[in-house]
């Protein structure tokens, strides 16, 4: 279970709790993320029961919703809807700072530690291998994260559960809580807690 203040790392990516599912009663979770300038654009996903609220409070963000790219930069504010297909990126070439909020908070904060610490320590790659640890991924998140496949979802369903127990048996988990470090608790996001969505 994360707490306020708690950083997650994927690269030169840095993700901070602000507000967690525990501090609000389940109505929702919000970070702040700092976003270095893309290498790989995350994978079109989509969220099938939550809103995600962000404001952008450095640098430039871009958005693919719904096939069409929306550019952003400090200042400005936007929402994503339940169920609209998505991926952003910072297109550089300075770091990004964003505030953002996911309603209802259901288990947001667990994909938050699961992809970015399986992915920052090697364990979950960009490609998807080891594919044996996608199956438990696909079904423990699929009502907070699903990654678009071009498959129906009740098919990738189907596929999952049938390939869950291998992956179970070969050592692979549903959720990873990565390590915390006392020196990522500095407060440099006090001001975004403090000021966080007071107009979103």
């Amino acid at each position: 279970m994360a707490s306020p203040g708690d950083v997650l790392r994927l690269g030169d990516d840095r993700l901070t709790f602000l507000t967690t599912a525990a501090q609000s009663g389940g109505a929702y979770v919000e970070v702040a993320v700092d976003y270095a300038p893309a290498v790989i654009k995350p994978p079109a996903h989509y969220h099938p029961k939550q809103t995600e609220r962000m404001q952008v409070r450095s640098g430039r963000l871009n958005l693919l919703l719904d096939g069409e790219l929306h550019e952003y930069e400090a200042g400005d504010e936007f929402h994503i809807p339940p169920g609209a297909v998505h991926s952003l990126w910072n297109p550089g070439p300075e770091h990004t700072r964003i505030v953002w909020r996911t309603t209802p908070a259901y288990r947001t904060e667990t994909v938050f530690e699961t992809l970015w610490g399986l992915t920052n320590e090697g364990r979950l790659r960009p490609d998807g291998t080891p594919r044996l640890q996608m199956p438990l991924l696909a079904l423990g998140f699929r009502d907070e994260y699903r990654v678009v496949t071009g498959r129906p979802f009740l098919v990738d369903m189907a596929l999952c559960a049938a390939l869950a127990p291998v992956s179970l048996a070969c050592g692979y988990r549903s959720s990873y809580r990565p390590e915390q470090h006392p020196e990522d608790h500095v407060g440099d996001h006090l001001a975004d807690r403090q000021g966080a969505h007071q107009s979103v």
